[in-house]
């Protein structure tokens, strides 16, 4: 029973046609017209061949089984004649075929059995319509069929394989060869259906992909008329615009009164309209190799963003240009800020370093004369910021920026910011003499006053670094850094000037670069560095009240470098701050250990002060080496207080709150010392050594020392005098009435007891070597 099931499931899986709607749909079209016509074929035929057989055959043969079959054949002729004006249902269709497929092997069975059956009555003549009627039927059936191609071959199997069959039985020569060829005939014909129906599933899937192309066009069109980026199409040879979407009419209408068309005219008008160069536009839409393209047409006060995108048929030929656009003029309007943003500093209005540089870079490259780099640098600037604030000083760099456009007209020459108070100045085909009369002028021209506010006018200057390409060099990085060294070099020339670079600068900015790395490797190791103590002795009791705390380094090959030296450097090189930590814990420590109860100073840097966190470090020092806060004095320059005055004095407050003594070092040297006498009590004044190495000589110089003598006692604050190196400078400044002194009069800076034998062992070493070379 499980194989009779199997079998049958095979059989109607044959019989049951593919199950695809586009195939399903277009078998039922051709199948409702042509299932009429394999009817009457059908009873045209039988007929025929049932009216030669009157009176030769039994009426039941003749007559009852045509009337039956034509019954059936008209009933099924007038089921398909009812519905060949419905529009059936995918599922409808399905059982249509499917019946149909079920229905032509019995149709079949039964008229190839009728006509086989009439075969024995009757002549030669009746025998050959017999033939003739089962092979011109099954033909006509089977054409009839072709689309649905199980039925079709159904049929054909059925009648031709029971003719073949039956003639070949007949042993008869004639038939026989009748039954070998309609075999052929059979092979043929279902070689032929075969094909037909390959065909015919071509053409259905060529038209179902033709239809899904319509629809997804029809979609497309509908959404890009729907779209709300405007698109339009041209025809690649006219350049006529054969489509634009509802969009495109909209912002055509809203910029109608830019244009020579009215907005409703668009279509089928050249695109020429768009473009203030129509003949450049016909050339690029022309070739599709041209595309895609973007571009920004600017029209009147408006501006056009136009993307142009080659379309294509489904071979691939382009077949015209689509145009997307839009109008941007604010987006353009905001690049073009964000362009000035990028490319220029906001506050001056000049190109900014990346852009200057880049367009030193690209001068450098194309042209073949001399260039100059000027690289400024203003001198005081700072001033201006700590003393007036921010707003002041950004006041008098647009003065600045100002200044020197008057001074470099282009294209002669080019201006940029660096960064801070750094401008740049590049000179185009010029020489050394044109470039350093170029840096005078500038030199003169920003030294004059300026206002920030009204009623402060300030005064500072400005120094400049110079540079030649291609004498110094073709590359804007190293061209800057040399300019950077000339400038360095117009500094320590005492500011308000100029240098042009010279190749032993880059030498010695080398040195500073070596002697930065060998201080940070002596930090690092904690080798080299040692403290010094200088005392402090009061002129009365010749007690030493104090020791200064001196920071020296001895390096194993160059022997002993001078604080003048390193120290700038290691400012310069963001070193300070650990040479200061390190200063100040040596000298706790040290200080802890003197008998004598003497208090350890120690100087601090405009870089620890204005942080907030100087009190941590020195609270952490003390308590490290367990001494007293009030053995501990710091001192700091006048200059050190100029650099955000208020945080620093709170710096100083926190610290004085403490326990820890505050002295002013260098009076006298700075720009505002009473001020600072007045902003915080500081508990000593330092004058500073020029005025007490002076004194003897210069009747001004005493009067400086008198006169801070006599404020220290007013005040109540000890004053120090610095320098004393004669009995006549201690006679000076003790009739001055200064409290205290310092100098190598008094003592030398020595190593503390700790660093002592150290110490002793690097000079022993040093007079040996002194002996080895003498004896060499």
């Amino acid at each position: 029973m499980k194989i009779l099931y199997a079998r049958m499931a095979r059989l109607a899986s044959i019989a049951a046609p593919a199950r695809n709607p586009e195939l399903l749909a277009a078998q039922y079209r051709v199948f409702a017209g042509q299932i009429p016509v394999s009817y009457l074929i059908l009873i045209s035929s039988t007929w025929s061949l049932a009216v030669t057989h009157f009176g030769s055959t039994p009426w039941w043969l003749s007559v009852a089984m045509p009337a039956a079959m034509t019954l059936a054949a008209l009933a099924r002729l007038l089921h398909w004649h009812r519905t060949r004006l419905l529009e059936p249902t995918p599922d409808a269709v399905m059982r249509a075929l499917t019946v149909t497929n079920w229905v032509v092997i019995p149709v079949a069975v039964t008229f190839t059995t009728w006509a086989l059956l009439l075969f024995p009555y009757g002549d030669a003549w009746q025998k050959a319509q017999v033939a003739f009627y089962m092979a011109i039927t099954v033909i006509g059936c089977v054409f009839s069929l072709m689309y649905l191609r199980t039925a079709a071959l159904g049929v054909a199997l059925v009648v031709n394989v029971a003719f073949i069959a039956f003639f070949l039985s007949t042993r008869q020569p004639t038939l026989v060869a009748t039954a070998v060829n309609m075999a052929f005939v059979s092979a043929a014909l279902i070689a032929v259906i075969s094909v037909n129906y390959r065909g015919f599933l071509r053409t259905v899937d060529a038209q179902a992909e033709s239809r899904l192309r319509e629809q997804a066009q029809t979609r497309l069109m509908r959404m890009i008329d729907d779209m709300p980026v405007a698109v339009m199409t041209a025809d690649p040879e006219t350049f006529r615009i054969n489509y634009l979407n509802a969009t495109s009419r909209n912002l055509l209408r809203s910029i109608e009164h830019l244009l020579p068309i009215r907005a409703d005219d668009a279509l089928g008008a050249s695109i020429d309209f768009f473009h203030p160069h129509p003949q450049h536009q016909r050339r690029l839409l022309a070739d599709p190799a041209n595309l895609p393209h973007r571009a920004r047409i600017p029209l009147g006060p408006e501006v056009l963003d136009i993307q142009v995108s080659a379309v294509r048929d489904a071979q691939g030929r382009y077949i015209g240009p689509m145009l997307s656009w839009s109008i941007v003029t604010q987006q353009a309007e905001a690049e073009a800020r964000i362009h000035q943003l990028a490319h220029h500093d906001s506050l001056t209005g000049l190109p900014n370093r990346a852009t200057f540089l880049a367009e030193f870079d690209a001068s450098l490259r194309r042209s073949d004369k001399v260039l100059a780099l000027l690289f400024i640098d203003l001198d005081g600037f700072k001033l201006i910021n700590d003393a007036c604030g921010h707003s002041a000083g950004d006041a008098v760099l647009r003065q600045v920026a100002e200044r020197l456009r008057g001074q470099c007209p282009e294209p002669a020459m080019m201006l940029g910011r660096i960064g801070g108070d750094e401008f740049a100045v590049l000179l185009r085909d010029t020489d050394a003499d044109r470039a350093m009369g170029a840096a005078a002028r500038l030199v003169d021209t920003l030294v004059a006053p300026y206002a920030p506010s009204p009623d402060r006018p300030f005064r500072i200057g400005a120094s400049i670094g110079c540079v030649l390409a291609p004498h110094h060099g073709n590359d804007a990085g190293v061209l800057l850094s040399r300019a950077d060294m000339a400038l360095y070099a117009a500094k320590k020339a005492g500011k308000g000037t100029y240098r042009m670079f010279s190749p032993d600068m880059e030498t010695s900015a080398q040195e500073r670069v070596a002697l930065e790395s060998k201080l940070r490797v002596a930090l690092d190791e904690n080798h080299g560095l040692y403290v010094f103590y200088q005392p402090i002795v009061d002129v009365l009791t010749r007690r030493i009240t104090t020791r200064e705390a001196l920071l020296r380094w001895h390096h194993p090959r160059a022997g002993w470098i001078s604080p003048g030296r390193f120290i700038p450097v290691a400012e310069r090189g963001g070193l300070i701050d650990r040479l200061g930590r390190f200063v100040l814990e040596q000298a706790c420590r040290e200080a802890a250990r003197w008998p004598d109860g003497a208090r350890v100073a120690v100087n601090v840097s405009a870089g620890q002060l204005g942080h907030g966190t100087i009190a941590p470090i020195f609270a952490a020092a003390l308590a490290g080496a367990g001494l007293a806060p009030d053995r501990l004095e710091i001192e700091v320059t006048e200059t050190a207080l100029l650099h955000d005055e208020g945080k620093a004095i709170a710096d100083l407050r926190a610290l004085r709150s403490m326990g820890v003594r505050v002295a002013l070092d260098d009076f006298g040297t700075g720009f505002s010392s009473l001020a600072h006498l007045r902003a915080f009590p500081f508990d000593k004044i330092k004058i500073d050594g020029s005025f007490v190495r002076d004194a003897v000589t210069r009747p001004d110089c005493a009067a400086v020392v008198r006169t801070v003598a006599d404020l220290g006692k007013r005040l109540g604050v000890t004053t120090v005098a610095e320098g004393v190196e004669t009995e006549e400078q201690l006679a000076c400044i003790t009739d001055a009435g200064c409290r205290e002194v310092q100098g190598f009069l008094i003592g030398k800076p020595a190593p503390g007891e700790q660093d002592a034998p150290a110490i002793r062992w690097i000079e022993r070493a040093a007079l040996a070597a002194q002996a080895t070379a003498r004896q060499a």
